[in-house]
């Protein structure tokens, strides 16, 4: 029988059970930090060192097993009791990665906060819907690729590589002397980076879908094109939407 410590990932973030075990962890990490200040004397050596404001933002990676929207997923901001050391944390970011021979996999990211806190802002994810299928998804559908000057065309192959997404969102804390006593969390974004393989001589053409233009995205890291040696051409391109936080009153919607 294994050890009870092996293969322990822990879904810090409850995912399993609010996807129905769509989404099943594989490893986890407590990514503890403090800082730190040294005092030196005549020589320059440290005399004296202390350290102060310990605190832990955990992360937890999951396989993609069954189909699942985004509908699923709790909004990020969301506050999760008791996550870790009997504290609760806040889920602060979701990524996503999907590309051609391995699982899509979800990484959910957060930020242990003080006791008693309360949900302070929601941000609601941009709809999609990830396949367990091995292989690279525009999940949030928005870029439109045509060959050459032909229309676009969903049955087409158009050669994606990969397809990785993030929501990312940012915290601050308040902890004076060390001690913490307040967050807050900002600077919603989600970006979709593309990656695309092409095998024609005519230069594929890349441009925003009408979903990302009514939503109101922008390609954000420009069309790249590399041709390696021994390799083909690759194309890659980055499209980034805001996301815009509800805020809450007293952990209740406003």
């Amino acid at each position: 029988m294994a050890n009870a410590t092996f293969n322990a990932g822990i879904d810090y973030f409850g995912l399993e059970t609010a996807t129905s075990n769509a989404l099943k962890v594989t490893e986890s990490n407590e990514n503890r930090s403090k800082q730190s200040a040294s005092g030196a004397n005549t020589y320059g050596d440290a005399a004296v060192v202390d350290s102060w404001g310990e605190t832990a933002a955990p992360s937890a990676s999951y396989l993609v097993v069954d189909e699942i929207t985004s509908s699923s997923f709790p909004d990020l901001g969301e506050v999760i009791a008791a996550a870790i050391d009997s504290s609760p944390v806040v889920l602060g970011g979701i990524s996503i990665s999907t590309q051609n021979g391995s699982a899509p996999t979800v990484t959910a990211s957060g930020q242990m906060v003080q006791s008693g806190a309360t949900q302070l802002r929601a941000y609601e994810l941009p709809s999609f819907s990830i396949s367990p299928r091995h292989r690279a998804q525009d999940i949030l559908g928005f870029a439109s690729i045509k060959k050459g000057t032909s229309a676009a065309d969903d049955t087409e192959d158009y050669g994606l590589e990969s397809v990785n997404v993030e929501f990312p969102i940012e915290f601050t804390l308040a902890q004076p002397k060390g001690d913490l006593k307040n967050y807050d969390l900002h600077g919603g974004m989600a970006t979709a980076a593309y990656t695309l393989n092409w095998y024609a001589s005519t230069a594929p053409t890349i441009a925003l879908s009408a979903a990302a233009t009514a939503a109101g995205a922008t390609i954000s890291e420009p069309v790249a094109k590399s041709c390696p040696e021994g390799g083909y051409t690759q194309y890659t391109f980055t499209i980034s939407l805001p996301m815009i936080g509800e805020e809450y009153s007293s952990g209740s919607g406003t």
